[in-house]
């Protein structure tokens, strides 16, 4: 059997699949579990919701898994059909194909999977490297994507690359150094005694996940200004003011040129993770633009 580089070990990558299977089952007990064939590969995705209802696709960022989704889903599902995908080459149970930032390679796989999960052109969400992938797909295939959804996303301004170093730097003082690297790039978050457990399960599993698996290092482009003249969906964006891994305030502002209807937000007090998550995309879904 073929190592599996994702990960800094085996007893690691089996420690990761065993919670990510026993925090889906108590977390999301409704959803179905689907494996899409592609041509990259098998991708893992977690449906929910009425099967009549609106197709939203959720996108989640580096080093996560769909689980991440688990507050939204399970916001979002009396209403809409909610796909979340496990991107290939994270952590979840999807292929460990690692697709090349390039616009046309991620559309192709995830047109594929959104061809699969959706009878109708979907909402697609994404966030920060699942809103680079959003955007690709949303160029490179507008027929699919009704409503590109945004939160953090990369590929629309520059990317900052002295948080990620500071951050490396602190994983080497053990899991207090890796807790507060997590914290550092994706904060300032909620105290501890505000979460509720499900968000504090998910914590722990980020934080294991932080320990044992191998993130992408390859470069992040921004995305080419005629690759995204190309999008017909209607866009709506969101972006914390205090984000440390990207520019966030040239992020907004490129959206707004580009799409003068967008629904654009820049979130004063928020930083790469922009609060509850459940309630941001719900109301983004709702955005006229």
């Amino acid at each position: 059997m073929t190592e599996d580089r994702r990960f800094r070990s085996a007893d690691g990558a089996a420690e990761l699949r065993r919670m990510y299977d026993a925090l889906v089952d108590e977390h999301l007990p409704q959803v179905a579990r689907r494996m899409i064939a592609t041509t990259i590969g098998p991708v893992a995705v977690l449906s929910a919701g009425p099967r009549d209802g609106q197709p939203v696709v959720l996108l989640h960022g580096s080093g996560a898994t769909a689980l991440s989704w688990a507050p939204t889903i399970r916001r979002l599902s009396d209403e809409y059909r909610v796909h979340a995908v496990n991107l290939p080459g994270e952590p979840g149970p999807s292929t460990a194909t690692r697709v090349p930032f390039r616009a046309a390679e991620q559309a192709d796989w995830s047109a594929q999977v959104v061809r699969a999960v959706a009878d109708r052109p979907a909402a697609v969400v994404g966030v920060s490297i699942g809103g680079w992938i959003a955007t690709a797909l949303a160029a490179r295939n507008p027929e699919l994507v009704a409503h590109l959804v945004l939160q953090s996303a990369s590929g629309l301004g520059p990317r900052r690359v002295l948080p990620l170093v500071l951050a490396g730097a602190l994983t080497v003082l053990g899991e207090r150094g890796r807790r507060s690297a997590l914290s550092y790039l994706t904060g300032p978050h909620a105290a501890p005694s505000e979460r509720t457990p499900m968000n504090r399960d998910l914590d722990a599993f980020s934080l294991r996940t932080f320990e044992h698996f191998r993130p992408r290092t390859d470069p992040l482009p921004e995305h080419d200004s005629a690759d995204l003249q190309q999008i017909r969906a209607r866009v709506s964006a969101a972006y914390g003011e205090l984000d440390r891994m990207l520019d966030a305030r040239a992020a907004a502002d490129r959206i707004r040129n580009l799409f003068p209807a967008a629904v654009v937000e820049l979130r004063t007090g928020a930083g790469h993770l922009i609060g509850d998550q459940a309630a941001l995309t719900h109301e983004q879904l709702a955005a006229s633009g």
